[in-house]
This record gives structure tokens, C-alpha cells and sequence, in this order.
């Protein structure tokens, strides 16, 4: 499975208004704000962040605000590879797997809540096509980094 040439564009340019976002944050992206927030399991996976229990502890963190940019911007590199993501993802794979132990669960939780914030921000530009555009494209990440995950022994 693979995005087709029409759904491109609906991960692509929701994806570049959003990531342009990224640069001069004052606080973290609010996506992995919303992860924390929503998900507060996911919190037990970073140590520096288990502190960080209300919105106002988190957007006031500048470790978190590094941690967010640098996944968002991976996540970034990965989907504009569309789909050609060996090299990028095997190493992302193998951290997740071997050193932070990330569950495939915890990724599909930041996916969900990536489509959502960028609902939210920019919906004029990310309607029904758009968001399952870009659903299937964090589908298909998912589930590399599943199978890489089965690679380096992590069942996640």
C-alpha cells in the first residue's frame, strides 16, 4: 500500500503549513502537548517529562518544546520521502525499539493527534480527503516502523 499521486498533496501541504510552525516556537507544537494530555500513559516512556502534569507545566518546557520539533521534524522528513523512508526509518525504528521502547500503540496515539491538531489549525486547507490522506501515510509509517521494530527483537 502506498499513497497515490491524488492524495499526495493532502498530506503534503497541510503537513508544510503546519511544519513551518516549527520554527520560533515559544512553547511545545500542541500536538505532543494534546499527546501527554490525552494519552498521560505515554508520559511513563520520558523520564525528563513525568514532572510535567498540567498544560501549563508543558508548554512552559523547553525540553519538551526540543523533544516535540525534533519528532515532528523526523516525522516530516519521513513523510516527504512518500514511502522511499528505508534510510530514515531504520534508524528511528531502532532507538524506538531498543532504547526508549515506544509500543507501535504510543505512534498510532501521536498520529490520531497530529490529524487533529491539524484539523483544528489550519481546516480551511484539511478537510475529509485530506485528513484520510494523511491517516493512511501515518498508517503506512506505523506499520514500517512495526515491521523494524520485529527486526531489533521489540514486539511493541
Amino acid at each position: 500500500i502506498c499513497l497515490s499521486n491524488s492524495e499526495t498533496p493532502g498530506v503534503a501541504g497541510p503537513w508544510l503549513c503546519s511544519r513551518w510552525q516549527l520554527s520560533g516556537l515559544t512553547s511545545p507544537p500542541a500536538s505532543v502537548c494534546r499527546l501527554f494530555h490525552d494519552h498521560p500513559e505515554t508520559l511513563d516512556r520520558f523520564e525528563r517529562f513525568k514532572g510535567l502534569t498540567t498544560p501549563d507545566q508543558m508548554k512552559a518546557s523547553e525540553d519538551l518544546k526540543k523533544h516535540g520539533v525534533t519528532v515532528l521534524t523526523q516525522l516530516g522528513k519521513i513523510l516527504k520521502l512518500k514511502g522511499k523512508h528505508e534510510a530514515e526509518l531504520k534508524p528511528l525504528a531502532q532507538t524506538h525499539a531498543t532504547k526508549h521502547k515506544i509500543p507501535v500503540k504510543y505512534l498510532e496515539f501521536i498520529s490520531e493527534v497530529i490529524i487533529k491538531v491539524i484539523a483544528e489549525k489550519h481546516s480551511a486547507d484539511f478537510g475529509a480527503d485530506s485528513q484520510a490522506a494523511m491517516k493512511k501515510a501515518l498508517e503506512l509509517f506505523r506499520n514500517d516502523m512495526a515491521s523494524k521494530y520485529k527486526e531489533f527483537g521489540f514486539q511493541g
